[in-house]
């Protein structure tokens, strides 16, 4: 193996600064499409860094270099009428990006205290632009860094992503790594009133943050974290709390916990009129999903090699109600469908494998399967939770945590 001729402390600089872009995506920077322009540069130049970290990473280059070949070859083969280079070379661009961070991660000096500092810092600087916005609606003063932002619902904030959503998962999955990494390196199991005593300040900014941001996503992904202090002793109480959130809910009929009951019910029926009865927004999160799965045939050749690129977008505003022609979406299905079931079933097991916690099963799955599978290739947010777990895994292997 070449080592890079990058030393380890700039290594550590160019990671730090690397996965910020990746993890924050501030409002001056958007473009068409809330789309990262910074992000978008730092992605342009990534593939020069190979110059400098001519390392080989079997596990993570060799399916990836294959998934991009697919996602290359499948479409312009098979329906070239279809190509989209804009669309296909995007979704390459944040699969180099990742593998490009992967290697100066190898060769960087950062060590579990700097990764948890990082990643606390990240918690801190959500929280605080958050306080800054929501200072700016009550003072009716102009909201610094505002995006995706609706006059009808004021205090539904975005902070440091382009939409509430997105940072509410964020900082989910930014405290998820950071007691983790806690957790393994203390090798102490994480009890919440000891966590509260020892770090009222950061828990503060995260349930500060995940309440006030009023993003029914942001509940379910504090739900998530929360979940890690719940084992088969603490089941009971689990439900007993959950119990408590909902009754809570249902007598003050908070909109957004509301909104997240209803579909989490109207889900399990899985009857889609009455997903989007229940939650539009939200069940457009799910839904496409589910037009999607409906659209596999391995029975055919292009159940294989894919019906072609936008072909979605064709058919989802007859399958929901109250979508625009050529509104699309599906996550990791969408792929299935477009670029066939080979590209989709690797990409899916080598996410799902960087994921996947075997010390917090579900959890991971459940950041997995909302923030990767359901989100899609192309999409910031996809590879931030991915470049998050696979950070955790590498780090905790340096510091002898994890095998």
């Amino acid at each position: 193996m070449v080592l890079s001729s990058v030393s380890p402390n700039i290594s550590r600089k160019i990671f730090i600064i690397g996965t910020t872009l990746l993890f924050i995506s501030p409002a001056f920077a958007l473009g068409d499409g809330a789309r990262n322009l910074l992000l978008i540069i730092a992605m342009g130049i990534s593939p020069i860094l190979f110059l400098f970290y001519p390392i080989i990473k079997i596990k993570t280059d060799l399916p990836l270099i294959i998934f991009i070949l697919m996602s290359i070859f499948f479409p312009l083969l098979n329906h070239p009428e279809s190509m989209r280079w804009s669309t296909v070379l995007y979704g390459c661009m944040f699969v180099i990006y990742f593998m490009t961070l992967t290697k100066v991660l190898y060769i960087s000096d950062i060590d579990a205290d700097g990764y948890l500092r990082f990643l606390k810092v990240l918690i801190f600087a959500y929280f605080i632009v958050l306080v800054i916005q929501q200072i700016c609606v009550l003072t009716g003063l102009p909201i610094l860094n505002v995006s995706n932002y609706n006059p009808e619902t004021p205090w539904k904030l975005n902070s440091l992503m382009s939409e509430p959503e997105h940072s509410g998962r964020m900082m989910a999955i930014l405290m998820y790594s950071y007691l983790t990494i806690k957790e393994n390196v203390t090798r102490k199991v994480l009890i919440l009133k000891e966590e509260w005593r020892d770090d009222k300040g950061g828990w503060i900014a995260f349930l500060w943050s995940m309440i006030t941001m009023m993003s029914a996503g942001a509940y379910l992904f504090l739900l998530i974290v929360l979940f890690k202090f719940f084992n088969r002793k603490t089941l009971f109480s689990l439900l007993i709390l959950l119990s408590i959130i909902i009754v809570i809910v249902r007598i003050f009929e908070i909109d957004s916990f509301m909104r997240t009951y209803r579909l989490a019910v109207a889900t399990f029926s899985f009857d889609m009129r009455e997903m989007v009865r229940a939650d539009h927004s939200g069940a457009l999160r799910i839904i496409p999903a589910m037009v999607c799965f409906d659209q596999i045939n391995l029975a055919s050749f292009d159940g294989w090699f894919g019906k072609g690129i936008d072909f979605i977008s064709t058919i989802m505003s007859k399958s929901i109600w109250g979508v625009q022609q050529g509104y699309t979406g599906g996550g990791l299905l969408l792929y299935a469908v477009e670029y066939g079931f080979l590209p989709f079933i690797l990409i899916t097991l080598f996410s799902f494998k960087i994921c996947y916690d075997t010390s917090n099963k579900i959890a991971s799955i459940a950041f997995w399967f909302f923030s990767v599978f359901l989100t899609g290739i192309n999409l910031q947010i996809t590879w931030a939770v991915i470049m998050l777990f696979y950070t955790n895994k590498e780090i905790l292997k340096r510091c002898h945590c994890f095998s």
